[in-house]
C-alpha cells in the first residue's frame, strides 16, 4: 500500500466513525456530510434504486422516525480498499433499538459502499445494504449473527 493509500484509508475509516456516530445521535446533518450528490444507493429499503443524496437522507429520516430513540449501530469486520481517488468498503453493520411500536428490533445487514475523493472530501457514491434471502420462502433472514 503507498503512503497516500494508507492515509487515504484512515481518511475513510474516520469518516465512517462520523456516519456511526450521526447514526446514533439520530444527527442528519452529520449524515449527509457523508453522501455525493449524485450517489446511487440500492438501501434496504424500497424501491430498488434510490438516485441522489436526498433519496438517502429520506431513508435516514425514515429510520430516525421508526426508533423510539436513534438506534445502536455498530460496523464490523470493515474492511477498505482505497486505489487513486477510488475506494471500496465493505462490512456487517448491526442495527438495535426500540420502534416506536414498543418492538425491539436487533439485526444485521450487509454492506457495501464506494468512495470517491471529490474535492479533497471522500464521499460515498454508491452503496448497497441488503440482507439474506430464503429462498424457498422470499423472508429475510435478520437472525443471523457475525
Amino acid at each position: 500500500m503507498t503512503t497516500q493509500n494508507a492515509v487515504d484509508e484512515v481518511d475513510i475509516r474516520q469518516r465512517i466513525d462520523t456516519l456511526v456516530a450521526s447514526v446514533q445521535a439520530g444527527d442528519l446533518d452529520g449524515l449527509k456530510t457523508m453522501f455525493a450528490p449524485n450517489l446511487v444507493s440500492f438501501d434496504i429499503e424500497p424501491p430498488l434504486r434510490h438516485l441522489g443524496a436526498e433519496k438517502k437522507w429520506q431513508n435516514w429520516v425514515n429510520v430516525f422516525a421508526a426508533y423510539q430513540e436513534p438506534p445502536s449501530y455498530e460496523v464490523r469486520d470493515l474492511t477498505v480498499l482505497v486505489s487513486g481517488d477510488l475506494a471500496v468498503v465493505y462490512s456487517l453493520n448491526h442495527i438495535s433499538g426500540t420502534l416506536r411500536s414498543g418492538a425491539p428490533t436487533d439485526y444485521w445487514v450487509r454492506w457495501t459502499a464506494c468512495f470517491r475523493k471529490l474535492d479533497g472530501a471522500w464521499l460515498i457514491v454508491h452503496d448497497q445494504v441488503s440482507v439474506p434471502v430464503d429462498f424457498p420462502t422470499g423472508k429475510a433472514l435478520l437472525d443471523l449473527q457475525p
